[in-house]
């Protein structure tokens, strides 16, 4: 590791000087070697240039130089900002939308808007704009508003946006707006859209850019993102982000830019930084050994299988990226269904070794031992999952060491002293003890020191169940004295995750394995020979004896060493359980008395994570029922500052603002994280007196350390590429004529239109406001086509008076499929339309077949057999149920939302344009307002509720003034709208107790 922490990374002197040069080429510009002419129908954008304007003095919260410089950058010109992770970003936007929001005529305000933030980073740009507002002490501030998640009608927007400010709102919420006339695009001041990195080929922020420029030639687009990774990744990814946006210029803000550098340097105080490297035991140090040996044979298997798709990504050094196995299956979706059942089974397997290494180091090893076992338990040959391949995995011996040495942790036997008693190892975390050991030298360092303006100590984590162990391990752990040596043991909720892992082995493992026995029995003679589905090659059964190939029993003999080291794990007779028992008696006397029931309760999974606590009882003291919580124990109690020890995650809610609220003195990192680590740098640098003492902890020689490593290499490589891509940077100037162009060969030598340019006529297309999560719509555009968002009741897309269309990706196909909303969606059609057609639309770059998404079950790829074989051939047979139902039903397919735009410009060849009343008021009261059709959301709502569906929902609707009336009518109020067993559906949910 590195040391200091903070510094920043440098391999090389001279890449880092060169890198640094280019950064500083931004503002030069080089001749064009070909002159463009501009047509006079199409103008340079022009910004409007307003006479008596003044200068004016306007207040930022930045006192970072670099951060001052990015918001500079960004009101002289567009752009789009790549920053590092961790540098401030939203700090950045907030002080960008202060500044952009204010008004250059004084009787006009303008209109900012502010696209992608998510609900924290809405809540820290709005606590951000509020300082500022009251740093300029004027009467009336910019208004900040979002209309991401409230569910406004039309009438409501209009009037938000004819007031002005700043508004956060949603890409579907405001691409419908725009198509449908209810915000002019010429009266936006501009669009700032975060996390640029989401922009892809037809996404809705690429819509979104279109459709703005199309008529707000001088209006800004500011964009923004924070993971340089992702901007990275592909061929020409600036170039094409920059088309994408309409935008010319990039701004990249390394870590290692000169600027960030010497602003975060600029402290006279030295940042100081503790850092703890943690040795692993030897039974993890084997156990990462196997694990690793594990995932090298499943890369090697899975480059053996696919040898023309294999890359040099694939291999174990890679393996530690977040994004590596996402990576091999996108390679692989093209040709899933071609893809032989050991790649698929091999790469599951793949994904939970990398979970279970990133286990090792946060769970305790009862919990990992535990999770463990349910996986050779799920791979063991039985009735239940006799259609389910064997993990290949475990057939190494590496796996079996991992196995022996988990249990080990667990259940060898160790002594204190001679005379003492064997008792179980239950080997604790080293981390622990080096925690504890920080909190006690933080409480001397406050006894012997004068610290009045102590804060609380912070400990970050990476997950919810890390908080939830360290809670308990912080009130459980005790003292010990080892001759001259102090040390902490958590031996106590050792003890206690042990008692926890046998009730839960007798309550759902011992009756469980007993039954499945019996079943096996029975079924071994019954089934005979049935041949595996996975081959397993010799990678995984290296110097073991190949089974015999004319009986291929599921696990075959080669599982005969395997299961006898599987029987002796715990056992299941009552013989080991009285063992246990009396263990665990000698161990509570051990740590001090019986542990109470309450203890020994297993963590429910669906309680409410630790860092949702302080939100619920937020909300529970809103509510009558809070007395009652109250008299169950919960009681509330002031603590000092000085004496809070506060925990929470990476990634939770707070992460963004945490520092600046609870202004620690103290911050533990239990484990590496980049973008953290980075808010620590920010909070030190601007913290000028009593800065805060940093604990990074870490365990050493390990892939916790390797992949921190990797982050910031990978960040830095991504950061060089995209520098180098700049150097070369072309300009850019595209028309959306140039886009409409990719639908005109297959269409241009129609001869039912005598060869006429398709693209000539505008045509009109229906489009539910719900389908514009999907690409569809934008391509529509694309392909020339007036696209009109509309809120439908039936039907999707409606091409003609004759032609509509129900859309259905495959996922959605299946569950449509399987809950029968699909044959009510395809009554309503019959009902309006003389051609109803049901569309099967494919992902682009995946295959174009139905195997893929019927091979898999509960996230596990299934294997040979009757089982297997009537799931895959299930979605087949529904949809020829479909058609026997309704033998009219027109079926396309297509491979791509790209072809789905092609062929609807086939089909409305020859055909009347739709009409918008007739499709709107299909299905519904033709007196019902026109406004409460784009107010989805309450539809939506209502229809989730059971009893009622696509088909009575109208009724409601027309009958029902609100939800409130409805929750308050009887069954016999509603028997007559739904009938009388949708009512009484209805008003049981209702009447339901929470």
């Amino acid at each position: 590791m590195s040391d200091p922490l903070f510094e920043a990374v440098s391999d090389d002197e001279h890449v880092e000087s060169e890198l640094t040069r280019l950064l500083q080429e931004d503002r030069e510009t080089e001749e064009l070697t070909v002159p463009v002419v501009v047509r006079e129908s199409e103008p340079a954008p022009v910004r409007p240039v307003f006479a008596g304007r003044e200068d004016r003095t306007i207040n930022l919260t930045l006192s970072l130089g670099y951060q001052r410089q990015i918001v500079q950058d960004l009101v002289e010109d567009d752009g789009l900002v790549i920053l590092g992770r961790g540098l401030g970003l939203e700090t950045i936007v907030a002080n960008l939308l202060h500044v952009l929001g204010l008004s250059v005529i004084e009787d006009k305000k303008s209109l900012v808007l502010l696209v992608n933030a998510s609900d924290a980073e809405l809540y820290k740009i709005g606590e951000e704009l509020r300082e500022l507002a009251w740093l300029d002490g004027k009467e009336e501030a910019v208004s900040f508003l979002s209309v991401s998640r409230d569910p406004t009608t039309l009438d409501k927007r209009r009037r938000l946006y004819e007031k002005g400010g700043i508004l956060a709102i949603t890409t579907r919420v405001l691409v419908t707006d725009f198509l449908g006339d209810v915000l002019n695009p010429d009266l936006v001041t501009g669009i700032v859209i975060l996390h640029a990195e989401r922009v892809k080929e037809y996404s809705s922020e690429r819509f979104i850019a279109n459709l703005y420029r199309k008529k707000n030639k001088w209006g800004f687009i500011k964009a923004l993102s924070d993971e340089p990774e992702s901007m990275g990744a592909g061929f020409q990814p600036l170039y094409t982000r920059l088309k994408y946006l309409r935008l010319q210029k990039v701004m990249l803000w390394p870590r290692f830019h000169v600027d960030i550098t010497n602003s975060l340097k600029s402290r006279k105080l030295e940042n100081k930084v503790t850092e703890i490297n943690v040795q692993m035991t030897d039974y993890m140090l084997k156990i990462q050994t196997g694990l690793l040996a594990c995932m090298e044979a499943c890369i090697n298997e899975l480059k053996r299988h696919n040898p023309e798709i294999a890359s040099e990504y694939w291999t174990i050094e890679n393996a530690l990226d977040d994004e590596f196995v996402r990576s091999i299956r996108a390679t692989l979706d093209p040709y899933w269904h071609r893809v032989s059942s050991t790649t698929k089974q091999v790469l599951y397997d793949f994904a939970t070794l990398r979970e279970l290494l990133g286990r090792l180091f946060t769970w305790d090893s009862v919990q990992f031992y535990q999770e463990l076992s349910s996986i050779v338990e799920a791979n063991k040959p039985s009735v239940t999952n006799n259609n389910r391949t064997m993990a290949p995995w475990l057939l190494l011996d590496e796996a079996m060491t991992v196995i022996s040495c988990s249990k080990a942790r667990v259940f060898d036997k160790v002594r204190d002293d001679d005379d003492a008693e064997a008792t179980y190892l239950l080997e604790e975390l080293p981390k622990w003890e080096q925690l504890a050991m920080i909190l006690d030298d933080i409480n001397e360092e406050k006894k012997h020191g004068d610290h009045t303006e102590d804060g609380p100590v912070l400990i970050m984590c990476s997950t919810a169940h890390c908080c939830n162990q360290l809670r308990n391990f912080l009130v459980s752990y005790k003292e010990y004295r080892a001759g001259n040596r102090t040390g902490f043991s958590a031996r106590r909720l050792m003890v206690r995750t042990l008692k926890q892992h046998l009730a839960w082995k007798k309550g759902t493992g011992s009756h469980t394995v007993k039954i499945q026995k019996e079943l096996n029995k029975v079924s071994n003679q019954a089934r005979g020979d049935i041949d595996d589905d996975v081959a397993v090659s010799r990678t995984f059964v290296r110097r073991k004896a190949v089974p015999n190939k004319r009986r291929r029993a599921r696990g075959g003999a080669v599982m005969t060493s395997y299961n006898r080291m599987l029987s002796k794990t715990e056992g299941d007779g009552t013989v080991d359980d009285a063992v246990h028992e009396a263990m665990v008696d000698l161990l509570e006397n051990e740590v001090g008395g019986d542990l109470s029931d309450d203890d020994v309760k297993q963590e429910d999974p669906g309680s409410v994570p630790p860092e949702e606590v302080g939100e619920s009882l937020d909300h529970a003291e809103q509510t009558p029922d809070f007395e009652e919580v109250r008299s169950h124990g919960i009681t509330f109690e002031y603590v000092d500052r000085a004496d809070q020890v506060i925990i929470e995650k990476f990634d939770a809610k707070a992460s963004n603002y945490l520092l600046e609220e609870v202004m620690p003195s103290y911050i533990i990192l239990y484990e590496p994280n980049l973008a953290f680590i980075r808010r620590v740098e920010l909070f030190q640098s601007l913290r000028h007196t009593n800065p805060a003492r940093c604990y990074f902890m870490y365990y050493g020689d390990s892939i916790e350390e390797q992949g921190y490593l990797n982050s910031i290499k990978r960040e830095k490589d991504a950061f060089t590429r995209l520098i180098r891509e700049k150097s070369m940077l072309p300009k850019t100037f595209i028309t959306d004529e140039d886009e409409s162009a990719r639908f005109l060969p297959t269409l241009a030598q129609s001869t039912r239109i005598a060869g006429a340019n398709p693209l000539d006529t505008k045509n009109k297309v229906v489009v539910d406001v719900r389908e514009f999560r999907s690409q569809l719509p934008f391509l529509c555009y694309l392909a020339a086509m007036e696209v009109i968002p509309c809120m439908l009741t039936v039907g999707d897309y409606v091409l003609s008076p004759k032609i509509c269309i129900e859309r259905k990706s495959i996922p959605d196909l299946v569950s449509s499929l399987k809950s029968g909303r699909l044959y009510q969606q395809c009554e309503q059609m019959f009902r309006y339309y003389e051609l109803p057609t049901l569309l099967i639309e494919f992902e682009e770059g995946k295959s174009f077949s139905l195997e893929p998404f019927s091979g898999y079950r509960d996230g596990r790829p299934l294997g040979a057999g009757p089982g297997s074989t009537s799931f895959q051939q299930d979605l087949q047979l529904k949809l020829m149920m479909l058609l026997i139902a309704f033998p009219s039903l027109k079926i396309l397919w297509t491979s791509s939302p790209f072809e789905t735009a092609r062929l609807f410009r086939e089909l409305k060849i020859s055909q009347d344009e739709p009409d918008v009343d007739k499709a709107i008021s299909a299905g519904l009261n033709p007196l019902f307002d026109k406004d409460t059709y784009f107010n989805d959301t309450a539809i939506e709502l209502i229809q989730n509720i059971p009893g009622i569906s696509s088909v009575n929902v109208h009724l409601i609707i027309n009958k029902v003034r609100n939800i409130r009336e409805l929750a308050q009518m009887s069954e016999a109020e509603l028997a007559p709208l739904v009938g009388q067993e949708a009512a009484g559906k209805i008003v049981r949910f209702f009447e339901r107790s929470i």
